[in-house]
């Protein structure tokens, strides 16, 4: 915190669950919001910061058109006042903003503010872990943020989180501190086969299937949904313009119609009562309808709770604030590792045989908060992969550490 009140551009890592998202809140709560544009690489999770993608804050598209051309799409009245009033910029899971994208940005910032400096002199507080998921790249060469040149003009401190909160049993985070680093011993090996045989259910709650493709999420789902007998209940999102409703669809963690039936497997996808469990990523499952239609659902946490639509706003091209009212839950018996980033699941398995990027083992496992709660039905170490080219940036850090030992 004090790094940042200082003035300082800094990068915070850490491994999954050592509250990166939780210091993000914390530092937002002392900034100046008008000063300060909130982003994230992925629209879900800047939801959870309230704030908007890095691509909607830029507005310079997808950053492929040659820079004088993205300077003149920042420059349009109601982006260029964003980029000019601004003194903070976050951006959240910067691991999966692309390199090429991110030096475009530093050159677009200093040329729309008339300011030389690195960013046109914007702070900068970056927060991520790089040995988590890559950036997203249609022609498999992706560049990280670390290997351009402005990164190195601009991050002179790095600060790393050390201590893991999600998980407090110290094998389960020994083996996940290994696996993080690309490395699987015959001890962990046999560790994540042991799981196999694990019985994961809860009063009628099932584990949650992680799964490497989106293709097999919406076939796992829909499939459970239809043997279900019973009633389909449909509910639709209401959006303040529905001109933006593939937006939305991408920046809010819920979808603009759900069908659910009694029997259903569902995640909560909004904290609702912290203190009774009910938050994001808790898992229920669909017991009736009220009389109103709203579906009852009995959470894993013992509570049986009438959901109703909950709002969740973002921020559109030129400023505007967006909004989407609906069922704050998803169907849950299958999930994706990308959109489970940044969750805890009680009960969760998966496969891995199909894990086709570095650092994707390594998120999935990680969203378990132990050992009994982890399924994984045909775990092999060739699935357990880092980057050559993080591991080498990682050791090349001067890192602080959160206790201010290292």
């Amino acid at each position: 915190l004090r790094a940042v009140q200082s003035g300082h551009n800094v990068f915070f890592t850490g491994s999954a669950g050592t509250g990166k998202s939780f210091l993000l809140r914390r530092l937002l709560g002392m900034l100046p919001p008008e000063a300060t544009a909130v982003t994230a690489s992925t629209g879900v999770a800047a939801c959870h910061l309230a704030g908007t993608t890095l691509h909607s804050f830029a507005g310079i598209g997808s950053g492929d058109a040659p820079l004088e051309q993205c300077i003149g799409l920042a420059r349009r009245k109601g982006v260029l006042q964003n980029w000019r009033k601004i003194q903070h910029l976050i951006i959240d899971e910067i691991s999966m903003v692309d390199g090429r994208f991110f030096q475009k940005l530093e050159a677009v910032a200093r040329a729309v503010r008339n300011n030389d400096k690195p960013f046109g002199g914007i702070q900068l507080i970056l927060c991520g872990d790089f040995l988590q998921l890559p950036p997203v790249s249609r022609t498999n060469d992706a560049v990280f943020a670390f290997q351009t040149e402005a990164w190195n003009n601009s991050i002179h401190m790095n600060i790393e989180l050390t201590q893991v909160r999600r998980q407090n049993d110290n094998a389960f985070i020994d083996v996940l501190q290994e696996i993080r680093q690309g490395r699987c011993s015959e001890e962990t090996t046999s560790v994540l086969r042991c799981t196999a045989s694990h019985q994961l259910s809860r009063d009628g709650i099932l584990a949650t299937r992680l799964c490497t493709h989106r293709e097999d999420v919406v076939h796992i789902n829909s499939q459970h949904l239809a043997n279900l007998p019973g009633e389909k209940k449909v509910f639709s999102a209401v959006d303040t313009d529905t001109a933006y409703t593939k937006q939305l669809d991408t920046q809010t963690p819920v979808l603009a119609q759900l069908v659910l039936k009694v029997g259903a497997q569902v995640m909560l996808m909004k904290n609702l009562a912290v203190s009774e469990g009910l938050v994001n990523g808790a898992r229920g499952v669909v017991k009736s309808f009220s009389a109103n239609g709203a579906p009852m659902v009995r959470f894993a946490c013992g509570v049986l709770r009438e959901v109703g639509q909950e709002r969740w706003s973002v921020r559109a091209a030129g400023g505007i604030t967006i909004t989407r009212r609906q069922l704050p839950l998803k169907l849950a018996w299958a999930f994706s590792i990308h959109k489970s980033q940044g969750m805890t699941l009680e009960l969760v398995e998966m496969s891995l045989s199909r894990v086709f990027e570095a650092g994707q083992a390594y998120v999935a496992l990680s969203r378990a908060r132990n050992l009994a709660g982890l399924r994984v039905l045909d775990f092999t170490s060739s699935c357990i992969k880092a980057n050559p080219a993080v591991l080498k940036f990682y050791r090349s850090l001067n890192l602080s550490n959160d206790n201010g030992t290292r």
